[in-house]
C-alpha cells in the first residue's frame, strides 16, 4: 500500500487558517478571535500524526512568529507544547466524539494562552488574562468545522 502525501491539503489549510488570522478585527471583537493556526495544526496533528507532529507544530509556530511580528522562538515554543500534547493525544482522540475534541481544543487553546501570558511576563510586557474564556469559547464553537473538514480530507485521500 503506498503512503498517502497530505501536503497539498495541508498546505492549502494553513493558507486558509493564514488568510482568517489575518482579517482584521475591531475594538472588542478582537477578544473573540480565535488562533486558527493552531487550531488547523491541531487537527492535521490529530488525524495524521505520523506525518505531522510536534515539528511541524514547531515549523507552524516559526511562521506565526513571523506573521506576528514577535520574538523568534515565541510561538515556536507554544505551538510545539500543544503540538505535544495534541500528539501524545491522537492516538486515543480519533475514537472519540467530536465533543471530546472540542474539549481537548479549549484546553489547548486557553493553555497556549497561558504560556503565551507567561512568556509575556518574563519580558515584562503587560498582559491580561480576561479574554481566556471567549477565546475558548469561540475555538469550541468554530473546532467542529475544522474537525469536519480535515476528516473529509482526510478520508477522501485514504
Amino acid at each position: 500500500m503506498k503512503p498517502v502525501n497530505f501536503t497539498g491539503p495541508m498546505i492549502a489549510s494553513l493558507i486558509i487558517a493564514t488568510i482568517f488570522q489575518l482579517l482584521p478585527a475591531s475594538g472588542d471583537w478582537i477578544l473573540w478571535k480565535p488562533n486558527f493556526l493552531l487550531m488547523v495544526t491541531i487537527a492535521w496533528i490529530l488525524y495524521v500524526p505520523i506525518q505531522y507532529g510536534i515539528g511541524f507544530a514547531a515549523a507552524v509556530g516559526l511562521l506565526a512568529d513571523t506573521l506576528f511580528r514577535t520574538i523568534l522562538g515565541h510561538y515556536v515554543l507554544v505551538f510545539a507544547l500543544c503540538g505535544a500534547a495534541a500528539y501524545l493525544l491522537s492516538r486515543w482522540l480519533t475514537y472519540f466524539s467530536i465533543f471530546h475534541r472540542m474539549f481537548l481544543v479549549v484546553v489547548l487553546v486557553v493553555f497556549a494562552e497561558l504560556v503565551q501570558a507567561l512568556l509575556f511576563s518574563v519580558w515584562d510586557i503587560p498582559t491580561t488574562l480576561g479574554h481566556l474564556p471567549v477565546i475558548g469559547l469561540t475555538s469550541a464553537l468554530l473546532w467542529p468545522l475544522i474537525d469536519i473538514l480535515i476528516a473529509r480530507v482526510n478520508l477522501y485521500y485514504r
